[in-house]
C-alpha cells in the first residue's frame, strides 16, 4: 500500500484581495507616489472589480501556478449562478452556501409516464421537495435532504440556456424527543 501524502486532504487559503466597497469608501489621504507599486495597483483593483471578479482571477491564478485542488470552497456570499459557473469552467466541485434569492432551480418529476419541468425558487423548493422529507444523519444531531435539480446558469434571458447539474443539500438540527433536556430534571432526581 503506498502511503498518501498528507497533502491529500489539505485544504488551505492561497490567495487573497482586498476589497473596497463602493459605498461609504474613505478616499486616499495622498496620492500614490508610484502608481505602479504592488500596493498601488492592488488598490485600483481592490476598487475597480467586484468580489466574484476577484475570486474569478485568484482561482484563474491558481490553476496557472499548477495549485491542483478539486473543490472550491465559499460561504454564502458567493452562492451564485457566477460561482458554480467558474467552478464548471475550472473543473472544480462547487461546495458553496447558497444565497436565499428568487433564483429558480428547475426539479424534474414524472407524472403519469410524462416528464415536467417545475421551475422553483428556493423557499417553494424547500416546501415542494424537503419540509415534510428530512431525514435524519446517523450518529449526528441533525438531518438533511438532498435534491438533485438544474440550474440555468445564463446571466440573464438574453443569453442561451446553459443547464448544469446542481446537488443542493439543506441541514437542520433535529429535536431528539428520547435525549433530557438541558435544564430539565428527570423522575426521581
Amino acid at each position: 500500500m503506498q502511503p498518501k501524502s498528507i497533502f491529500s486532504f489539505a485544504y488551505g487559503s492561497l490567495d487573497s484581495e482586498l476589497f473596497i466597497s463602493q459605498s461609504k469608501a474613505q478616499g486616499l489621504h495622498q496620492p500614490f507616489r508610484d502608481g505602479r507599486s504592488t500596493v498601488a495597483k492592488r488598490y485600483r483593483v481592490a476598487q475597480q472589480q467586484t468580489k466574484p471578479e476577484m475570486v474569478k482571477a485568484m482561482v484563474h491564478r491558481a490553476l496557472r501556478a499548477n495549485i491542483m485542488a478539486d473543490y472550491l470552497l465559499a460561504d454564502a456570499w458567493f452562492g451564485s449562478k457566477t460561482m458554480i459557473r467558474l467552478s464548471h469552467e475550472a473543473s472544480l466541485t462547487a461546495v458553496l452556501r447558497m444565497k436565499k434569492n428568487k433564483m429558480k432551480y428547475r426539479v424534474t418529476e414524472c407524472h403519469q409516464g410524462t416528464l415536467k419541468n417545475l421551475d422553483l425558487d428556493i423557499k417553494a423548493l424547500y416546501q415542494h421537495a424537503v419540509r415534510k422529507a428530512w431525514q435524519r444523519i446517523p450518529g449526528q444531531p441533525y438531518q438533511s435532504k438532498i435534491v438533485d435539480v438544474t440550474l440555468n446558469l445564463a446571466e440573464n434571458d438574453k443569453m442561451p440556456e446553459q443547464w448544469a447539474h446542481v446537488r443542493l443539500l439543506f441541514v437542520r438540527g433535529s429535536v431528539d424527543t428520547n435525549a433530557d433536556r438541558h435544564g430539565e430534571r428527570s423522575e426521581g432526581g
